[in-house]
């Protein structure tokens, strides 16, 4: 009996790496996935439920047919969406991404300070603590929104935009489409607490689907890498690398 449960324990151990195998989300942190209404009533516009502040501030106008963005714990912000023209008669790859990252947190910081006056230890000893500097520590707790807010606005957002082909925007589009559709997590996630985080998104028919993961794995991190070579590629050269960013996609 003992020697059919260690076998049991085994291959359930087994398990999620042989669905990791098939592209399922194992061993990377949290996610959310969404399909939500694109249109809001009365009026209201695009449904933009799914985007945070830095998010709006790229993708703010509208929802795009296809969009990506990718947000790193400690470096600047950066995505891609792609549109119609404003003909519709070809498709347009706009890379955006902030430019003043630690201008941008340095002067937020000057004006909302997050550190406290002490060390851990010392915060831990409330006992001791004279009255102003409890004050000065929960004003500083305090700052947390005020300091993102600030950030924010200071944020430089520059934008540089190709023409692709139809097949280029329409193989992209299946594929994300795919990976969303089909995103399977596996097993009890990690505690991760920096790294980053990556949003795809797409409009289908009448409604808005999108995926958020922190730090992905499987096709979704396939997905991501593919998508960051072609902001850092399309951002050094003139033009993407159509053909070999389809035969990645349609290798997946």
């Amino acid at each position: 009996m003992k020697r059919i449960l260690i076998i049991l324990f085994i291959f359930k151990l087994l398990i999620p790496f042989a669905f990791s195998q098939n592209g399922d989300h194992v061993g990377g942190g949290v996610f959310s996935k969404r399909i939500e209404y694109n249109l809001l009533l009365l009026g209201d516009g695009y449904n933009f439920n799914s985007k945070g502040d830095v998010e709006k501030l790229f993708f703010g106008d509208f929802n795009a047919p296809v969009e990506f963005f990718y947000d790193p714990s400690f470096d600047g912000a950066s995505g891609f969406r792609i549109v119609r023209d404003t003909l519709k008669e070809a498709y347009i790859l706009e890379i955006k991404y902030v430019s003043n990252y630690k201008e941008a947190r340095g002067e937020a910081l000057k004006k909302y300070p997050l550190s406290t006056p002490l060390s851990i230890d010392e915060v831990m000893d409330h006992a001791n603590i004279p009255k102003e500097t409890l004050e000065l520590i929960e004003q500083r707790k305090n700052n947390w929104e005020k300091y993102f807010a600030e950030r924010n606005k200071l944020f430089k957002i520059e934008s540089h935009s190709f023409p692709v082909s139809n097949r280029f925007a329409e193989k992209f589009y299946e594929r994300m489409v795919s990976v969303i559709d089909n995103f399977k997590a596996r097993g009890i996630p990690p505690i991760i607490e920096d790294g980053y985080s990556v949003t795809f998104r797409n409009i289908v028919d009448d409604e808005v689907w999108s995926l958020k993961v922190h730090i992905p794995s499987g096709n979704a991190l396939k997905l991501t890498n593919l998508c960051k070579k072609i902001i850092e590629e399309t951002l050094t050269t003139s033009k993407p690398d159509e053909f070999n960013y389809i035969k990645l996609l349609e290798d997946f």
